[in-house]
C-alpha cells in the first residue's frame, strides 16, 4: 500500500502487532490444548486399560491415581480454559487465573518429583516426564503474562 492510500487516521504503530499475532492469542490456543489433552487423558483412562496401565501410579490401588481427577478437571482443564477466555479477551483478572492455574500444573508435578526419587517406578517416570513440559509452559506464560501487565501498569 503507498503511503497516499493510506488511512491518515489509522497509526500502524498503534495497531502492531494485529491481534492474529499477539502473544496473548498463542497463550490462549495453547491453554486450549491443554484443556483438551487434559480431557483427553482421563477419558483415555476410562476407555483403556491399557493407558490407564501406563499411568497408574500404584496399579493395585487405583484410586491413587484416581484421585487426582477432580483436581485435574477443576484446576488443569477448567483453569486451561478460563485462562485461555482471560487472556483472549485481555480481561482485569488475566493474571490471577494464569497463575492459579500455572500453581495447579506444578503442585502434580513436584508430587512427581517426590514420587519417583521416593520409589522410582516407571508409571511415575511415565507421569513426571509428561508434565514437565505443561508445567513449564504454563509457568513461563505466567511470567509473561505478568511482565506484560507490568509494562502496561508502570
Amino acid at each position: 500500500m503507498t503511503p497516499e492510500a493510506r488511512d491518515p487516521r489509522v497509526d500502524p504503530v498503534a495497531d502492531w502487532p494485529p491481534a492474529a499475532l499477539r502473544p496473548e492469542r498463542l497463550y490462549a490456543w495453547y491453554f486450549l490444548a491443554q484443556a483438551a489433552v487434559g480431557m483427553g487423558l482421563w477419558v483415555a483412562f476410562a476407555g483403556s486399560s491399557t493407558a490407564r496401565g501406563w499411568f497408574d501410579l500404584v496399579p493395585s490401588h487405583r484410586a491413587v491415581t484416581q484421585a487426582f481427577f477432580l483436581a485435574d478437571l477443576l484446576v488443569g482443564v477448567l483453569g486451561s480454559i478460563l485462562s485461555a477466555w482471560a487472556l483472549e479477551t485481555r480481561a482485569s483478572w488475566t493474571l490471577p487465573i494464569v497463575a492459579f492455574t500455572a500453581g495447579g500444573m506444578v503442585y502434580p508435578t513436584l508430587y512427581l518429583v517426590a514420587w519417583v526419587a521416593l520409589t522410582g517406578t516407571a508409571a511415575g517416570r511415565t507421569c513426571l516426564t509428561i508434565m514437565i513440559p505443561p508445567s513449564t509452559i504454563t509457568c513461563w506464560i505466567t511470567y509473561q503474562t505478568f511482565r506484560a501487565r507490568r509494562a502496561v501498569s508502570g
